[in-house]
């Protein structure tokens, strides 16, 4: 009797089971429809992996992955991985399956049923198991959320990146342009500054004029820095109605003389009375850096105009391209201590224009006459300095009529 009554409760616990454990096994169906379809995905995957895809240490398997879940995953992507629906559904398959052990098992029932403490141990674990679960589901909600924020605060980050290089884009451009509203402006003052100098300066219209240049030191390292390579001489004119010209000078030298000559040149301006003169400009130029001292060993040179040249031509701007002489002075005659050329900051430049041709000893002593004599006493011995050397039997009255003409002045 008891046997028949413990068989019966048996039956009818196993009866209960079996009628519990239905839909389990219609889940079960469902999940080995899922299996097989995981298993082609999987295989897939061995077959990428066999073909030399994904072969690196950094991807491993999911720990369900005997459950149906994915073999190649990578190590960064695990957390990722485990709030996925699939991840879920075989954690969710796992714990059924579990339990359906439990249930179906007639064996381990009644020795649960006989054994109260490994039943309850059982219940209490699997218990445990759910809250885990449960715990997991929340971390992985939990995750997930983080996950969203530092997404969303890494594209704020981005959006702010973004406008700090807009920003910088912008003030470098800024930059830029300040930079070159600067030079034109530097350049500008620098016209001012020559414009202010030819107006304080007297222009001559005889067809010489006299450059003082101060600052030396200064303007020649202008040139060596490049800072300002070249400077102007005042305007001057052959006439009062004749040709406009100034002088051009490089300090450092300009062209195959860079650093080591004076370069010096000619340059023709536009000027008022341009449409009445002859062109092109076919008068003979000369240059006299002047020796400071009563050595008066000046330096002098000349050139003829090419007239086929653009430079001699009318100008078709507010002036021509300059021609001259690059190699007028070596610079280590100017850039020595004590040299009779640069004195107290301060060089003289004179520019001749030869109307009739004149011999190099003519210019020599023109260039030393007094220049502090009017303008009519110096033309006066200009011609007579010119007379002299082309007739040289009367070099000697000519020369003390010049002593005396000096000594008259003197004594006026």
């Amino acid at each position: 009797m008891t046997r028949s009554t413990e068989e019966s409760q048996v039956r009818e616990s196993h009866n209960g089971v079996c009628a519990n454990s239905k839909p389990i096994l219609s889940r079960q169906t469902s999940w080995k429809r899922h299996n097989s379809q995981n298993e082609k995905e999987n295989d897939i995957d061995d077959i990428r992996i066999k073909r030399g895809r994904n072969t690196t240490f950094d991807y491993i398997s999911c720990p369900l992955a005997h459950m149906g879940c994915r073999r190649d995953l990578h190590q960064d992507h695990l957390q990722e991985h485990y709030l996925t629906a699939q991840h879920q559904e075989c954690v969710t398959k796992c714990t059924m399956l579990c339990l359906e052990k439990l249930h179906v098992e007639p064996k381990a029932i009644s020795t649960l049923l006989n054994n109260d403490e490994k039943y309850s141990q059982v219940m209490e674990s699997v218990n445990l198991l759910a809250e885990g679960l449960s715990v997991l589901n929340d971390d992985n909600t939990q995750i997930h959320s983080n996950q969203i924020q530092i997404q969303n605060s890494i594209l704020e980050q981005q959006n702010q990146i973004d406008q700090l290089k807009n920003s910088i884009e912008e003030s470098v451009k800024f930059s830029q342009a300040t930079q070159i509203n600067s030079r034109v402006l530097e350049t500008d003052i620098e016209s001012i500054k020559q414009r202010v100098s030819d107006l304080s300066s007297p222009a001559t219209n005889d067809g010489t004029f006299i450059w003082k240049i101060t600052d030396v030191a200064e303007k020649m390292n202008d040139s060596i820095s490049e800072k300002q390579t070249s400077i102007y001489s005042p305007p001057f004119y052959t006439s009062p109605n004749g040709y406009k010209m100034c002088m051009r000078l490089y300090f450092n030298g300009d062209g195959q003389a860079r650093k080591s000559h004076l370069s010096i040149f000619f340059v023709l301006l536009r000027g008022d009375y341009d449409a009445i003169l002859s062109w092109p400009f076919c008068f003979k130029i000369t240059f006299c850096l002047y020796d400071q001292t009563n050595n008066q060993n000046h330096i002098i040179d000349s050139f003829r105009p090419d007239i086929k040249s653009n430079s001699f031509q009318r100008p078709r701007s507010n002036m021509n391209i300059a021609s001259g002489l690059p190699k007028f002075c070596p610079l280590t005659m100017i850039q020595t201590s004590n040299n009779p050329y640069v004195r107290d900051d301060c060089m003289f430049i004179r520019c001749m224009i030869e109307f009739e041709s004149l011999s190099k000893l003519a210019i020599r002593q023109i260039c030393k006459i007094n220049v502090a004599l009017p303008k009519t006493i110096q033309q006066k011995l200009i011609q007579e300095e010119i007379e002299r050397v082309n007739t040289p039997q009367t070099s000697v009255s000519i020369g003390e009529n010049m002593v005396t003409s000096n000594e008259k002045l003197n004594v006026s």
